[in-house]
């Protein structure tokens, strides 16, 4: 299934443009920091997986972290560009030069991006075991397996989003740098998944 089959399959990942309110109607909650915030620079090749309701689309890109800017290039059939998604310090723009309207808003793949690679906490002494915090208001909890983190968990108590998100890494993501082979993410708030493939990291 090409690029634009992810637009549909994660349709309903976000909000809706009408409906009856709730945590699927709103934009998908976090608080989001300026690039320059997050750590080394950074660009990535990726294959993205998207599930949601027994369907599933896919898409190459890359993700690149710059200075003040983070960004993400979507590429259509014979890599050619299909959409740009960026952040630059508190600003988001999208560009789309082919392919479906966006059904829900771009913020919440940036969201996603933070989730998995920037949301992070101090990791144990001895590199083994679990760890609890609150970051941007959120519970996170972290596994650590010999150095190397296997499991980050957000959930929102006391608030209408039921479930956890849930990011589950391969081998690469240290306290260092977070350069995993490749990571799932699992939203039960909008019950939907991604799986990432990452290849040819490049530190800037």
């Amino acid at each position: 299934m090409k690029w634009a089959a992810l637009l549909l399959v994660v349709a309903a990942c976000g909000p809706r443009p009408s409906g009856p309110v709730g945590p699927a109607a709103r934009e998908y909650p976090c608080i989001l920091h300026a690039p320059s915030q997050l750590g080394v620079d950074f660009s990535v090749n990726q294959h993205v997986e998207a599930t949601k309701d027994g369907r599933t689309g896919s898409f190459d890109g890359v993700l690149q972290k710059a200075g003040n800017d983070l960004v993400i290039v979507g590429l259509g059939p014979a890599g050619v560009r299909a959409f740009v998604l960026k952040q630059s310090g508190d600003r988001i723009t999208f560009e789309q030069a082919f392919g479906p309207e966006l059904p829900f808003p771009p913020r919440n793949i940036v969201v996603d991006v933070h989730r998995a690679y920037f949301k992070a906490l101090p990791p144990p002494p001895s590199g083994a075991g679990k760890v609890t915090g609150t970051i941007d208001d959120e519970t996170v909890e972290e596994d650590w397996l010999d150095g190397h983190l296997a499991e980050r968990r957000f959930t929102r108590p006391g608030t209408t989003f039921q479930g956890t998100v849930r990011v589950t890494y391969a081998r690469g993501c240290t306290p260092q740098r977070c350069a995993p082979a490749s990571f799932r993410l699992v939203n039960e708030w909008f019950s939907y998944s991604l799986a990432i493939a990452n290849t040819d990291y490049t530190w800037l």
